[in-house]
């Protein structure tokens, strides 16, 4: 890792932990998302709100070079330009000075973004840091209506789809626990690669009270069809009879009949309702354990069509045009 690497992936750690302690979920976007660097959640006390900004981050004390009474001028290029103008997530700039472990902040919108004739430049106003900024952050995440947010889960999700899309499939891991009121379970979402695992997301959530974990898992992951890993329920049933015997007393019998079939070794077999989201496993009546397989669906295809024209395909903007 060269020195310039050294410097960005600091400012990545600074700004995930800044964030995080003013209240905001952190997400990294590991795959290039044409100068968004994160996008991070506002937390409403321990939940998730679906309110969500963008965030492009750039390390280095070259960037606080250029001054300007109290502010620092950040110049960017015009490819980013329209790209942040019409993102459908509010965006933000954050400079980190490694010398002074500064973090600085400012709105990316029309209003404070200036052409210039070789691309455009905004002022950061150096005393506005991002420690400090929680309720400004707080009121810009607010700003979004019910359709935008629907969007913008799908914005914080397309990572994820590009690397199911990628793999062809992608793995979620789910503990729910079943006794409380919360509706607590733990998620965690991740590829298998290179004989490895490689984590895409993993967080504790709550705020779903006492819906059935097969709705929530699908309004969680809108954009994927989710069915059961067949195989490992198939190993894991065989290992621990006993272990699941909970939840075969729940089924009717037409339903066990088309779930178990003995075939030699074989004790389990899945058939027309394999697609059932249902644990593989409780531990101690309180917590019960899924392994599911995640691939696009309609709306995660759609999606990202869509999302590839907006970024590289040529759009006239209606309100720009001038006659």
């Amino acid at each position: 890792m060269n020195n310039r690497d050294t410097t960005d992936r600091s400012g990545i750690y600074k700004c995930g932990a800044t964030f995080e302690k003013i209240g905001f979920i952190f997400r990294e976007q590991t795959i290039c998302d044409y100068g968004i660097d994160a996008i991070i959640e506002r937390k409403d006390e321990k939940y998730p709100s679906g309110k969500l900004i963008a965030v492009q981050i750039k390390s280095g004390d070259s960037y606080f070079k250029e001054r300007k009474d109290d502010k620092v001028v950040f110049r960017g290029e015009n490819k980013h330009y329209d790209y942040w103008l019409n993102h459908s997530l509010p965006v933000i700039i954050v400079l980190y000075s490694p010398s002074n472990d500064k973090l600085i902040w400012e709105t990316f919108n029309e209003q404070k973004a200036e052409k210039t004739e070789k691309g455009w430049k905004i002022n950061i106003p150096y005393n506005q840091k991002l420690e400090d900024s929680r309720e400004q952050l707080q009121e810009l995440a607010d700003n979004q209506n019910e359709y935008e947010r629907r969007w913008n889960s799908l914005v914080v999700a397309k990572e994820w789809m590009l690397e199911t899309i990628r793999h062809g499939e992608s793995i979620l891991e789910v503990e729910e626990w079943i006794n409380k009121s919360s509706g607590r379970g733990k998620f965690i979402l991740k590829i298998e690669e290179d004989g490895g695992e490689k984590i895409l997301f993993e967080r504790e959530l709550f705020g779903f009270g006492i819906r059935e974990y097969e709705q929530v898992i699908q309004d969680l992951f809108p954009w994927a069809e989710v069915k059961i890993d067949e195989e490992f329920y198939e190993e894991f049933y065989e290992e621990n009879m006993e272990e699941c015997s909970y939840y075969r007393s729940e089924l009717t019998e037409s339903e066990l009949a088309t779930i178990i079939v003995k075939r030699g070794d074989e004790f389990l077999k899945y058939s027309d309702i394999s697609s059932k989201i249902f644990p593989y496993k409780n531990e101690a009546g309180e917590v019960d354990f899924y392994r599911l397989k995640l691939t696009l669906n309609q709306i995660g295809k759609a999606f990202i069509e869509m999302e590839n024209f907006l970024e590289t395909g040529r759009l006239y903007f209606i309100d720009k045009i001038t006659v």
